[in-house]
């Protein structure tokens, strides 16, 4: 019972650094630049620690995402269960792969998600945003991969060995 409590605490460590880089999106009013580095701990748990951020966790921190920043209700879910679903397809050969095929990979699916979060966006408010935003999010992302994996990690190792 004692041990319970601690692995139980660890394995939302993830849940709770992904709501804080949400927050921190919201208070650095960059809410386009941070709120996609969530990406990052979504893409690395989906692959190598499922169970820390399940598909619930997952859309519970999209709507939490919506609500925070004032985007479409719905948007920001969609965009983090699709990564989700797409890694948790391909996750035995996404495990096999290099850190530079990862971050390719990793690279491809954002940019992809981004156009698609780009164009709901414009339809549900029914303006077209500028594609710098789209560009500084891409950017932001593939820059940070390294260090956003290296933390994320860091974790997983702090985690321990799954049951």
């Amino acid at each position: 019972m004692r041990q319970a409590i601690p692995d139980l605490f660890k394995k939302t460590v993830p849940f709770i650094g992904c709501l804080l880089l949400i927050l921190l999106s919201q208070n650095l009013n960059a809410r386009f630049v941070f709120v996609p580095m969530v990406f990052i701990p979504i893409f690395y748990f989906a692959v190598f620690r499922p169970r820390c951020l399940n598909a619930y966790a997952i859309f519970s921190l999209g709507v939490f995402a919506d609500l925070i920043n004032q985007t479409p209700f719905g948007l920001f879910s969609f965009v983090f269960v699709l990564l989700f679903f797409v890694t948790r397809l391909n996750h035995l050969f996404l495990k096999t792969l290099s850190f530079r095929g990862l971050w390719t990979l990793f690279s491809v699916f954002s940019g992809l998600l981004l156009l698609i979060q780009l164009f709901i966006f414009t339809l549900c408010e029914g303006a077209v945003v500028h594609t710098r935003f789209l560009f500084e999010q891409f950017s932001v992302l593939v820059l940070l991969y390294p260090l956003g994996m290296t933390v994320c990690n860091i974790v997983n190792n702090w985690i321990g060995e799954d049951e």
